[in-house]
């Protein structure tokens, strides 16, 4: 069975508080964490782009993972922006 990657922009409630939420970010249960790296917008603002994989067949786990996301208290938000198989 493959695997999906799926590629997170996710917005930090608190800028000065980046490493941690990427840390959060590691605790994931619904996807395994792959990477992540801090993305500057301008003005000293950053985003975090994070990447995960879920089963490619789980026809559940792409909104399952964006709800437990989006649920992590450092998280203000957490947007999709791509997806492709490994």
């Amino acid at each position: 069975m493959g695997k999906t990657v799926l590629i997170y922009k996710v917005n930090a409630t608190d800028m000065e508080k980046l490493d941690e939420t990427l840390e959060a970010l590691k605790t994931v249960k619904k996807g395994e964490f792959r990477d992540a790296k801090r993305i500057p917008l301008a003005f000293g603002a950053e985003v975090i782009k994070a990447a995960f994989t879920v089963p490619e067949k789980d026809d559940k786990a792409v909104e399952e993972l964006t709800k437990e996301i989006n649920a992590l208290p450092l998280v203000e938000d957490a947007e999709m922006q791509e997806m492709t198989l490994l």
